[in-house]
């Protein structure tokens, strides 16, 4: 399952088409209604590729397929954990679950821990212990009025958080 910007289906398609002409893909794009004759076929499929907002929409119906991956391009639009993309993107069942993203962290630290909630769920705790932990402590050391104290712990929580994620980062 390939999960990007509508922009960027058709490049999909035509990438699995040159490296991997042996997989069969779907395009699971359309009207309500084509999508919903589309839906019997995604299991048949090598590659199913959609938009992020297909799968907002029927993630009623794409949340019951199991998949072996489930691939997010411009993986950063599910950086914010409350949202109702983010929350039904979370809900698709893969085995293995990879993002692409030139920017994983826009705004702050916590979005990472959205993003590894998708990939892993509870590698780094909840969302409050999260903040807790890293979140608070790196945006307190990086305030013009900040303490050598909340330099350091920042420092730390930076360097921590490093060792935790790194192994699992490809750049």
């Amino acid at each position: 399952l390939i999960i990007c910007p509508p922009t960027l289906t058709g490049h999909w398609i035509q990438e699995i088409r040159t490296y991997a002409p042996n997989l069969t893909t779907l395009l699971y794009t359309g009207p309500k209604a084509d999508r919903e004759q589309l839906l019997s076929s995604i299991t048949c499929c090598d590659a199913v590729i959609m938009s992020y907002d297909i799968v907002r929409n029927d993630i009623d119906n794409l949340g019951r397929i199991d998949c072996n991956y489930c691939i997010l391009d411009e993986g950063h639009i599910i950086n914010n954990g409350i949202t109702k993309l983010t929350k039904a993107v979370k809900q698709l069942r893969a085995i293995h679950r990879l993002i692409l993203s030139g920017t994983p962290i826009q705004n702050n630290v916590l979005e990472l821990w959205s993003i590894f909630d998708f990939l892993m769920p509870g590698f780094l705790g909840s969302e409050k212990a999260f903040n807790d932990r890293f979140g608070k402590p790196i945006a307190a050391s990086r305030d013009a009025k900040s303490s050598s104290k909340e330099q350091e712990a920042g420092a730390l929580a930076l360097e921590a958080l490093h060792k935790q994620v790194l192994p699992f980062l490809l750049r």
